[in-house]
């Protein structure tokens, strides 16, 4: 076994332990860290249960895009294809895609065009 090496405080004083790696692997793997876990509490919210395709998510983050934008990607839509459907400027759909919070009814004329749940088009 590989020498375990100590690390002292100014009184010569054993502070710390530097270990090979498989020895720590070991020791963890053996442990009851319970004690080291805190309990988080945590809210229920309504949407906890929704999911998001994997595309969708991959499109948002590779393209450092809202969800509202990366499910339009997913349809294969541009922003001038949405604001043709909807009856709208493309300028007002771009507003719409930066918004944290859209509308109810938006989110619900959205879904219906990317054919998803208006939950799916938000994360809270």
């Amino acid at each position: 076994m590989s020498r375990i090496q100590f690390i002292t405080d100014a009184d010569g004083v054993k502070q710390s332990a530097v270990i090979p790696i498989e020895l720590f692997n070991r020791l963890v793997e053996s442990a009851d860290l319970d004690e080291f876990y805190e309990s988080i509490p945590v809210e229920a919210g309504p949407h906890d249960n929704e999911t998001i395709p994997n595309e969708v998510v991959e499109i948002k983050y590779d393209k450092d895009v809202s969800l509202q934008a990366a499910w339009r990607i997913y349809r294969g839509m541009t922003q001038d294809d949405v604001a043709t459907a909807l009856k709208i400027s493309q300028a007002a759909v771009a507003k719409m895609e930066k918004s944290q919070k859209p509308q109810k009814a938006t989110l619900e004329k959205l879904a219906a065009l990317y054919n998803c749940r208006p939950a799916q088009l938000i994360l809270d």
